[in-house]
């Protein structure tokens, strides 16, 4: 039998993750049950409009009203900022809370809304419930909120010393999503394939910062190498399944992996310089009126780190190969950065190399010099594979 042993610091480590997780279709039906159990008696609840509409027709509320929960209903998203992951709209949000004497949080939607929804219970120390619509990132169950100004420019990283009480994800919701926010999902959790070694290589602490810094346990480890096992081998099955709306074994594994297993692994194990470059990246953005989802940079950013770290090329071009097939943008003008002036490359690079970003995990030190012919060589590299293997056309 053979063994393969990945050393750890000898020093302390840390995990965490969602205090419960719950998973499958249908699993809105019974959200009602879950928080009279947890003595959640008026929860706060708040989506955006098109996620409002499908966990009321897949039944959260009738489920809140059988189990004989009171809730306030509001949508997110009613400042001047628009849907956006920000302080003005966590004030709000509080506020509301306050004023109708709400006991808990319950966030229904994508990345900005959990992070907020995160936010908001912090801020004022109430159980926070977990409902993501779509499989778009690993927001759900970490114990951190992704910050940004009104006009999404990346500010900040939020750390909180738990992480969320309730994740319930009903699969038949993520069925029915566009299948691009699926492909997001897997392209901000293969992420991972390059941020944890290198994290681990260098001995960096994790992202579990409160309450107590520490390394990556070897569960978060594994947690990691199962993730990147099943995105590569049922990705492309779970794609299909959403564009036909249908819940099957490939989609909810792949769920799981983009849901649960990448929150393990980001924060359990440590992030390195794909999430950098994905930071980097939002400083341009307005300029090219493009916005990418998260997923679609981490992933190209991803392929930047594979660049920088010296990954033979055959597996570069494997990676993008995969991404394709998926539905993942590998070059610059796919992302919708065409003819990018390359003074505006030195502005991503310098705010991807801002001192306390974590692309800074490397034995080799980063320059944003280094970055930018990195981004070149990922850009002219992802155009060859493109002419040989064409992006995924979602079919819905």
């Amino acid at each position: 039998m053979e063994y393969s042993y990945i050393p750890v610091n000898p020093g302390l480590k840390t995990f965490g993750t969602s205090m419960r997780y719950i998973q499958g279709p249908g699993a809105l039906s019974i959200i009602g049950n879950i928080l009279a159990d947890y003595g959640i008696k008026k929860p706060l609840v708040f989506a955006g409009t098109r996620t409002m509409n499908a966990i009321e027709r897949h039944g959260l509320f009738r489920s809140l009203e059988a189990a004989g929960i009171d809730y306030v209903k509001e949508h997110f998203g009613k400042t001047p900022c628009g849907p956006e992951s920000c302080d003005e709209e966590i004030d709000r949000l509080a506020e509301i809370c306050k004023a109708n004497e709400c006991n808990a949080i319950v966030g229904a939607g994508g990345g900005k809304v959990l992070d907020t929804a995160k936010a908001v219970a912090n801020k004022l120390g109430l159980p926070v419930v977990i409902v993501p619509s779509i499989a778009s990132t690993d927001a759900p169950c970490s114990a951190l909120s992704v910050i940004y100004t009104c006009d999404h420019v990346f500010k900040e990283y939020r750390f909180y010393p738990r992480n969320p009480d309730i994740v319930l994800v009903d699969t038949k919701v993520i069925a029915e999503a566009p299948p691009r926010f699926l492909a997001c999902g897997i392209g901000d959790a293969m992420g991972k394939y390059t941020e944890v070694p290198s994290s681990v290589r260098v001995g960096a602490n994790n992202l579990l910062l409160k309450p107590v810094q520490g390394g990556p346990t070897l569960t978060a480890i594994a947690a990691q190498k199962l993730m990147i096992d099943i995105l590569l081998n049922y990705g492309e099955d779970a794609i299909t399944s959403v564009e036909r709306m249908a819940v099957t074994p490939a989609l909810e594994a792949v769920v799981e992996a983009t849901t649960l297993l990448s929150q393990i692994a980001f924060e359990c194990g440590g992030l390195a310089a794909a999430h950098s470059i994905y930071n980097g990246f939002t400083v341009i953005e307005h300029k090219y009126g493009v916005m990418p989802y998260h997923g679609e940079l981490v992933f190209f950013g991803m392929l930047v780190e594979m660049v920088m770290d010296g990954y033979p090329r055959e597996e570069i071009v494997k990676m993008m190969e995969y991404g394709h097939r998926v539905g993942l943008p590998i070059n610059l003008e796919e992302l919708g950065f065409k003819d990018i002036d390359k003074s505006d490359l030195e502005e991503v690079a310098k705010k991807t190399t801002a001192p306390n970003e974590t692309i800074h995990r490397k034995a080799y030190r980063v320059t944003p010099e280094m970055v930018v012919n990195a981004i070149l060589a990922v850009d002219s590299l992802g155009k060859e594979v493109a002419e040989r293997i064409p992006k995924r056309r979602f079919k819905r």
